[in-house]
């Protein structure tokens, strides 16, 4: 079981994860074991995300969000992630891409 020493490691805050955990219909308990590993491995998986869009950046002293979106919208091990963390672009644009598919179904 984990004990007291084991739950700063963590990053997170637990009770938000098993808060997000919980949310999922086909889950009714969470062992404490099962919430702390959960945890440390979304932390982990966040930090390695995060190093590796800022090697894939233009500036490497600074990590910005258009990173991240490039780097989960060209790999497709994080295709996944495109609905989260999708390429921002302007209104104007967005609104040209809706006329032209509604062109297009026409």
């Amino acid at each position: 079981m984990a004990s007291m020493a084991d739950k700063t490691l963590s990053l997170l805050p637990l009770s938000r994860v098993k808060t997000i955990m919980k949310s999922s219909p086909d889950v009714s308990s969470i062992s404490q074991e099962a919430l702390f590993t959960t945890g440390k491995a979304t932390e982990l998986f966040i930090q390695a995300l995060a190093r590796f869009s800022l090697e894939q950046s233009k500036d490497t002293s600074n990590l910005q969000y258009c990173d991240l979106a490039e780097v989960v919208n060209s790999e497709v091990t994080l295709q996944f992630l495109q609905d989260i963390i999708p390429r921002k672009i302007k209104a104007k644009e967005y609104l040209k891409l809706l006329k032209k598919e509604e062109e297009e179904e026409a």
